[in-house]
């Protein structure tokens, strides 16, 4: 599994337009320069939700709406520092990454929950919606991306990763209902 997460945006000079958005594999949670045990529980958040299938990838977006839309980051961990250190990781070589510049109505789609609609304006002033059905066919296409980068080899998470923190026992994922 895979998270991905958007951020400030940074220049890179082998990339053309700004990174806003980075994807890891699932473990480089779990890397010793990320705030632990914050980040081995978002790697629990992440890896044992019902449902997820392999190789999917699963934006922080997600997560927050699987902790009751956000109440339940305080059980979980600093969200922020986390993904803060892992940038930094990806940014620095330390753990394989997708390093993104995802259009501005990609970045929207991703950084919503998975059942918000959105209200956009096209430049000559007409209105549209797009909402999880265009956020699940972007996720798709993103994981099409791993996955071809993936058979080439590996996501590697880096070195030293610790152990998933044992407790709690069950992670309290409540999905977020509005």
């Amino acid at each position: 599994m895979y998270l991905l997460t958007l951020h400030e945006p940074y220049e890179s000079p082998e990339h053309p337009v700004s990174i806003n958005a980075t994807i890891v594999q699932a473990q480089t949670l779990l890397h010793p320069r990320v705030p632990q045990p914050d980040g081995g529980r978002m790697y629990r958040c992440l890896t044992e939700f019902p449902g997820r299938t392999p190789g999917c990838v699963v934006p922080l977006s997600t997560l927050t709406f699987e902790l009751d839309g956000g109440r339940l980051w305080p059980q979980v961990g600093d969200w922020e520092r986390v993904v803060d250190a892992v940038v930094r990781l990806a940014r620095h070589r330390g753990c394989d990454a997708m390093r993104l510049g995802l259009p501005r109505i990609a970045a929207v789609l991703v950084g919503g929950g998975p059942t918000t609609v959105h209200q956009l304006q096209h430049p000559n002033g007409s209105c549209f919606q797009i909402g999880p059905v265009e956020r699940q066919q972007h996720l798709e296409e993103l994981a099409g991306h791993v996955r071809r980068f993936a058979a080439e080899r590996p996501f590697w998470p880096g070195i030293n990763l610790v152990p998933p923190p044992s407790e709690p026992r069950l992670m309290p994922y409540q999905p977020y209902s509005g």
